[in-house]
């Protein structure tokens, strides 16, 4: 970062095709000319987002910080949300564009690969929040908040931090109800991806009609079409709406101040990558 004379969040963000690469590479074990292929749509993905999105982030960010200094209503904080709902969409639309020619090039063995690395990734989970003890995951849940939660606002007082437990107790999003979801989603991934390959029965997926159903798999990740589910989900997300304003209305003039200058630190950041585009 001192060499680089550059915030973590820009030097981060210059860097996310390189991290993105190992990430994927980690899952999906790619061949050479997939690797190559998989670095490039990365890069260009990187700019499109830097061009196109990145002056909308920072908007979003200002909004948040001309907010921070008073109250909020959970229907505030619910329109910052619904804004960044709308990113996160041109994100994975924009994604499954840049994912599909690599996408359609995937084989079984591959597939393979990707199930034992859930497995894997499973069995932590399982570990973390369902084998553990009761206190243990509560107490893991509770840091990881307060962690995130201060990393804007500066330290919080023991009246807050028992907020914050007393939210989470009243949460409707459970360990249980997550590990479902997480063991759903990866089956109706790996049906996706079994379409894509060609077997004795069908030939292999364009690569038009990859981008096209992994456009639609996104979106419906965002947004489940199951009644049931897209009920729990939005529930969901009305609580969090509810906690933060409740918890942010319960901040000293400090804490707020210091939420102001996290965001507009944020802000400046993400404009400066805006004006190195080229």
């Amino acid at each position: 970062m001192v060499l680089s004379g550059c915030s973590f969040l820009k030097l981060g963000y210059t860097q996310l095709p390189e991290v993105s690469i190992w990430w994927l590479d980690n899952y999906l074990n790619f061949t050479d000319s997939q690797s190559a292929q998989a670095k490039t749509a990365l890069k260009k993905l990187l700019a499109w987002h830097r061009k196109e999105e990145l002056p909308a982030v920072a908007d979003l960010l200002a909004q948040a910080q001309s907010l921070a200094s008073d109250n909020i209503s959970s229907e505030q904080a619910c329109r910052l949300w619904d804004i960044a709902q709308q990113r996160i969409e041109a994100l994975l639309n924009e994604s499954a564009r840049a994912a599909a020619p690599v996408a359609a090039q995937l084989s079984p063995r591959q597939l393979k690969h990707i199930q034992r690395q859930w497995d894997s990734k499973n069995q932590d989970w399982q570990k973390d929040w369902l084998l553990a003890p009761p206190e243990d995951r509560k107490k893991k849940r509770l840091d990881s908040a307060v962690d995130r939660y201060s990393s804007f606002y500066g330290d919080f007082s023991p009246a807050q931090i028992k907020l914050i437990e007393q939210q989470q107790a009243q949460s409707p999003w459970s360990p249980q109800w997550a590990w479902q979801q997480r063991l759903q989603r990866q089956q109706e991934q790996m049906v996706l991806m079994q379409s894509w390959i060609a077997d004795g029965a069908k030939p292999a997926l364009s690569v038009p009609e990859v981008e096209k159903s992994l456009k639609a798999f996104l979106q419906l990740s965002a947004r489940p079409s199951q009644a049931s589910e897209l009920t729990k989900q939005l529930q969901i997300e009305q609580h969090v709406c509810q906690n933060l304003a409740q918890l942010h209305n319960s901040t000293s003039p400090a804490q707020r101040l210091k939420a102001q200058r996290k965001l507009k630190s944020y802000e400046s950041d993400l404009r400066d990558l805006v004006k190195q585009v080229d």
